[in-house]
């Protein structure tokens, strides 16, 4: 007498397959070839891309450490991470599970002294960068009228992301503008170097810049992950397509190529003015042929009525592949169009709509958000509820780790980790108040430019520096 009992792989197959339509089944379940998943706004992917990672886990037999998934915000990345263990379990935490930063942070720290960094380097964030620019464009003599530290920042970030380093910046400048640009972003490097610091863009493009230039890098990192997962495809830039396409790996060689799944939509694509190219998804096909490409249209966010006004709009877009999204909720109700005469009839209609919503519908004022395009145009909506005596709340502000006092505290463990850190050591180095003002700061910095030594080590020869004065030097000396 035989029993026969159910395969696990096949139940667990199954579990993770419940409740999804059938396109997003097919999304779970593919396997071999790169596949690509259209997935329009609120067609549940956020939902088929933990169920795969699950699928590839418990149906397929991949070991969690063998994925990479890509998101673009930590939020997103530590959803993904709760639902995938809410499914999987704990073994979910071996997961690589981050964003494009986080994820070439960890290669780097492994990897970075074979481009001369230590393992300790520092990373600057937009003001960092912004204020290391600024003391660049200064040190080059440049009128900051004609010259705007914040433009050239900005050119040398869509270098990077273009993985355009120095050297070709120069070697294509046409026009003195341009040659002035690169001279900017040569010194701006070398003074990134000598801080043992990165910017954020960096983080990328160094990676990208290891994984070419020593192969047995590449080779270890294109053996770990044999899965690839990538959201919000269409956001991605030039830096961040060659990351992708140099760990996933050509598609015969001697090591297997990863499987890639990547996911977005082409009438989402927001980050134009930070490199973002939607040729990325547009041509996926075409930079994988074997590619399978899926389309999630079912809605489960919004009425239809909120569909076809959107679909109507997007559809004047000639470059975009035909989608067209439902829904089951229904019609839902008429979508209203109200042209003010200015911004405080604007403003009154809205507090008037959010009155009527409240009498007639029992919707409360914490129930209604309102959006707009400036944190300037907030002034108007709260002058108006402050009249009606109607309660809110602006959200946003100044985030945690961009108050002045936390960029103090972290600016102080930067330097504990890395004094080498320029841009940090200047920002405490009168924080509390030690009469060590920018004068005594520039005249440090003359004698780091004449001997060619760093900044901090300036600091402990500071008796030397041109013109400082007896207090500033005291307490330079008490500082370091």
């Amino acid at each position: 007498m035989s029993t026969l009992f159910p395969d696990p792989a096949d139940e667990a197959e199954s579990d993770l397959l419940t409740g999804l339509n059938d396109p997003q089944r097919a999304a779970v379940v593919h396997a071999g070839t790169p596949l690509l998943i259209v997935a329009g706004a609120g067609s549940g992917k956020t939902r088929v891309l933990t169920h795969r990672v699950a699928h590839l886990i418990r149906a397929r037999g991949v070991r969690p450490s063998e994925l990479l998934a890509i998101t673009f915000t930590n939020k997103a990345a530590g959803e993904m991470k709760e639902r995938v263990a809410e499914l999987i379990g704990p073994q979910a935490k071996s997961m690589w599970v981050s964003t494009f930063h986080s994820a070439c942070v960890r290669i780097l720290r492994s990897e970075a002294d074979r481009l001369g960094y230590t393992k300790s380097f520092s990373i600057y964030d937009s003001a960092d960068s912004q204020r290391l620019m600024t003391m660049v464009c200064r040190e080059l003599d440049l009128d900051p009228k004609r010259y705007p530290p914040r433009s050239f920042s900005n050119q040398v970030s869509n270098f990077k992301n273009e993985l355009i380093d120095y050297e070709a910046a120069a070697a294509q400048a046409t026009s003195h503008q341009e040659q002035t640009v690169a001279q900017a972003y040569a010194l701006y490097q070398r003074r990134l170097r000598s801080a043992n610091a990165m910017d954020f863009d960096d983080l990328i493009m160094l990676t990208v810049n290891i994984l070419q230039a020593f192969p047995e890098v590449l080779q270890s990192y294109r053996r770990r992950f044999g899965h690839i997962l990538v959201d919000e495809y269409q956001d991605t830039n030039h830096a961040q397509y060659v990351l992708v396409r140099e760990l996933v790996g050509p598609a015969v060689g001697p090591i297997p190529q990863a499987e890639l799944c990547v996911v977005g939509d082409s009438d989402q694509s927001i980050y134009a003015f930070r490199g973002a190219t939607i040729r990325n998804i547009l041509q996926f096909e075409q930079d994988y042929p074997n590619a399978t490409t899926i389309v999630l249209e079912q809605n489960y966010r919004s009425t239809q009525n909120i569909l076809s006004a959107a679909n109507a709009v997007i559809s004047q877009n000639p470059n975009r592949p035909p989608k067209t999204l439902w829904s089951n909720a229904g019609a839902g109700a008429q979508i209203v169009g109200y042209v003010g005469d200015d911004e405080h009839d604007e403003a009154r209609f809205v507090a008037e709509e959010i009155v009527e919503l409240g009498r007639n519908e029992g919707i409360r004022p914490c129930d209604v958000a309102i959006f707009y395009r400036t944190n300037a145009a907030s002034r108007v909506f709260e002058e108006v509820f402050i009249r009606s005596d109607m309660p809110y709340r602006v959200v946003g502000g100044v985030r945690f780790y961009e108050r002045k006092e936390i960029r103090d505290a972290l600016a102080y463990l930067r330097i504990l980790a890395n004094p080498q850190d320029e841009v940090s050591l200047r920002r405490i180095l009168n924080v509390p108040k030690r009469g060590i003002g920018d004068k005594a700061q520039e005249a440090v910095e003359t004698l780091s430019r004449r001997e060619r030594i760093t900044f901090w080590e300036a600091l402990h020869r500071c008796d030397e520096a041109p013109g400082l004065a007896t207090r500033a030097r005291t307490q330079m000396q008490a500082f370091v």
